[in-house]
């Protein structure tokens, strides 16, 4: 009873520092944490008119990831939707209080469940997500328009015409450096300027009018777009529960958090995976598979590299972390087409511990001929030892090319990696590039040699099959 009441009162904790109050407002000071930023204005204006609340703390968090969830609450609010429909989703209860959110959302006819007739009210929406939302809200053309982005390719094939419509009528806008980033999470900031724009372009048929925000699109930066920021929970004797309470002892510590866990390039077999610690100290990670309504592992069993008491995960490890720089890593031991959560969590020097923040991924599809699996054997401070392996039983041979570039570089095209050459064009030779042609499914070991001491990289792999590549897999290492 206890932790159901916990639930609910974190629940509607989250809603209410969300979507503020509608009664009476004045003009709030600007909390610290929106000074400066690129929406501080918009931001200002919903704090001031009580359609966004802000945290205990003082804070906004205008970079932390906004559920589907609590986006839907949103849009029903600044809408005015107020019927609800029937519920049939397995992972939205009656008890819980998105419940009649998603009730008027779905109503409202703005929002579907996913095909296992599931809702997943706590994953992060997608900026495609967001912009097919946008299309259904305002009945925006279903023509073909074009796309304009660098990104196209990675955009879903559902939600392309939402994207160029919504983009079009600049309901969402793409990046100054011409991307869109359909699959970054959409952070609070960017949610206020969708929903603003969107209610702007709506007639007056009910609901409330915030100013439009016609540039609500932040500039990139070489951090991803920012994901969760979970409540920092202690880890009393390295062990224990990882759930969402605050407090435990330690005065005026201020225990660790992480922010901006998302995801950029996914293949069939791996994902890249980026974190933002709030402190020094050591990122872990574990990889489960996906499952609605399971318990997250506690900090502890990620630090051990397991999903619960007795399973370990699909695969798991360690980063060092500086305070609020980035950083990056990638998972691997996937499958094609699968759905996956990768577990999060972060401690510092004294050996505090923050909450356990999950992604959900899901991998690409792959073909006959697609890269297996990649991993890493060995790391040196001058050397690495990978290895790969592709196709199935029966797979004709097949070219399999690696290319390796530092970190801080840009990633080579798919056809750059299948010729050889970097991001800039440049025909690499070995070491930084090489061509497997053994057979299918078995493990081809890698060394890579001259490499610099202490610097990150990343490998490339793809196969060519007469001129059909796979699906790209990324692996990143350190040197020591």
């Amino acid at each position: 009873m206890k932790k159901m009441w916990r639930g609910l009162t974190a629940g509607v904790l989250g809603i209410s520092m969300l979507i503020g109050s509608l009664g009476s407002v004045s003009a709030a000071p600007a909390p610290k944490d929106i000074q400066g930023h690129w929406a501080q204005k918009q931001l200002q204006s919903w704090l001031d008119k009580g359609y966004l609340g802000g945290y205990p703390d003082g804070t906004v968090k205008p970079n932390k990831a906004i559920t589907r969830g609590e986006y839907v609450a949103l849009i029903n609010r600044l809408f005015g939707f107020t019927e609800s429909a029937t519920l049939s989703f397995t992972d939205v209860k009656k008890s819980n209080w998105v419940y009649s959110e998603v009730a008027k959302a779905v109503k409202a006819g703005y929002i579907g469940g996913y095909e296992n007739n599931t809702f997943r009210a706590n994953n992060p929406l997608t900026r495609q997500e967001a912009a097919v939302i946008a299309a259904k809200l305002l009945k925006l053309s279903t023509s073909s328009t074009p796309l304009k982005f660098k990104d196209n390719a990675q955009i879903a094939a559902w939600a392309k015409v939402a994207v160029a419509s919504a983009a079009e009528k600049k309901i969402i806008n793409g990046y100054p450096d011409g991307t869109f980033g359909p699959k970054k999470s959409l952070t609070r900031a960017e949610a206020v300027g969708i929903i603003s724009n969107s209610v702007a372009h709506k007639p007056a048929t009910g609901g409330v009018m915030p100013t439009p925000a016609p540039t609500a699109t932040p500039a990139p930066s070489a951090t991803p777009v920012p994901t969760t920021s979970p409540t920092a929970t202690p880890v009393p004797g390295g062990s224990g529960g990882g759930g969402t309470g605050g407090g435990g002892g330690g005065g005026n510590v201020t225990l660790p958090s992480v922010s901006n866990v998302t995801y950029g390039h996914v293949g069939s077999v791996t994902a890249d995976v980026y974190v933002t610690p709030s402190v020094t100290g050591a990122v872990y990670y574990v990889v489960a598979p996906y499952s609605v309504n399971v318990t997250a592992p506690s900090a502890a069993q990620v630090k051990d590299g397991m999903i619960n008491a007795t399973t370990a995960g699909i695969h798991s490890g360690k980063i060092a972390a500086s305070g609020n720089a980035p950083v990056a890593f990638s998972v691997y031991g996937l499958n094609a087409n699968t759905d996956y959560t990768v577990y999060v969590t972060l401690t510092d020097a004294s050996g505090n511990w923050s909450g356990v923040t999950p992604l959900q991924l899901k991998t690409a599809a792959g073909s006959a001929w697609s890269v297996a699996q990649v991993g890493i054997t060995n790391v040196t401070t001058t050397t690495a030892d990978v290895y790969a392996a592709y196709g199935q039983t029966g797979t004709l041979v097949t070219p399999l090319k690696y290319v390796v570039v530092n970190a801080a570089d840009a990633d080579p095209t798919a056809l750059q990696i299948s010729q050889g050459k970097n991001s800039a064009g440049v025909t690499l030779t070995a070491p930084w590039t090489g061509t497997l042609t053994g057979s299918p499914v078995v493990k081809h070991n890698i060394n890579l040699t001259g490499l610099t001491a202490n610097t990150a990289y990343k490998v490339f792999f793809i196969t060519d099959s007469n001129g059909s590549l796979s699906p790209v897999e990324l692996l990143r290492i350190h040197t020591k």
